[in-house]
């Protein structure tokens, strides 16, 4: 029986991980930073589902809710199996309790893993590779500035499974340059490791840390709550 993780690319060095050695999985990597644009994430999401459906034993999404742009997905005639989070940081903190515990701690965290340094969307990234090319640097800057306005810190998380150095200098580039503080977390794989396992369709269903979508039903916001 196949298991099919269909996941943001920014995962793949998490996801290789726990992974290692095992066999009877396939994962569907897709452009990181969909959730910026969650209608058109929404049938990338989709189209993933519906090829994978025909032979699929299991389908994991190896995405949080992302800004909604998983609402709307319809399961396919094995079902969806999803994390029970609002975004991927909790996966890469381990848990959803370690997602709320440093959200009550520090609010206003914007966090950075080294994959999504890698793929160029640290605010720095996008400002230089995105937002200058349509707008201007300084008008740029200005609009990243804008986002980031309510964010006190910024977080580098690492899960100890590359060399940090160069991604934590980008990292505290990014803090120094938008007047931030930075801080850093220690990861943990282990939320990555039962969303691959048996654990996210019985124990973790129950425990409410994933959501189980039955055939050809939608998933919903509400599910998330």
């Amino acid at each position: 029986m196949t298991t099919v993780i269909l996941a943001c690319s920014i995962m793949r060095t998490e996801l290789e991980e726990v992974l290692r050695g095992a066999s009877g999985f396939e994962v569907r990597y897709l452009e990181q930073a969909l959730h910026r644009m969650p209608r058109l994430m929404t049938g990338r999401v989709q189209a993933e589902i519906d090829a994978a459906s025909s032979y699929a034993g299991r389908i994991v999404l190896g995405y949080g809710l992302c800004s909604n742009g998983v609402a709307g997905v319809v399961a396919g005639p094995q079902g969806i199996i999803i994390p029970r989070c609002h975004d991927c940081i909790a996966l890469f903190l381990g848990s959803r309790a370690a997602y709320v515990e440093l959200f009550n701690k520090n609010p206003g965290t914007y966090y950075l893993t080294p994959g999504w340094i890698e793929e160029k969307k640290d605010p720095l990234g996008i400002v230089q590779d995105e937002y200058t090319k349509r707008v201007g640097y300084e008008t740029a800057v200005w609009a990243m500035g804008e986002e980031l306005k309510h964010y006190t810190h910024i977080a580098m998380i690492s899960s100890g499974l590359t060399d940090i150095e160069a991604y934590r200098q980008r990292a505290k580039e990014n803090a120094e340059f938008f007047g931030k503080q930075y801080i850093e977390i220690k990861g943990n794989l282990n939320y990555f490791r039962r969303m691959v396992s048996s654990d996210a369709s019985d124990e973790g269903v129950r425990s409410g840390d994933f959501v189980f979508v039955s055939s050809n039903l939608p998933i919903t916001q509400e599910m998330f709550f």
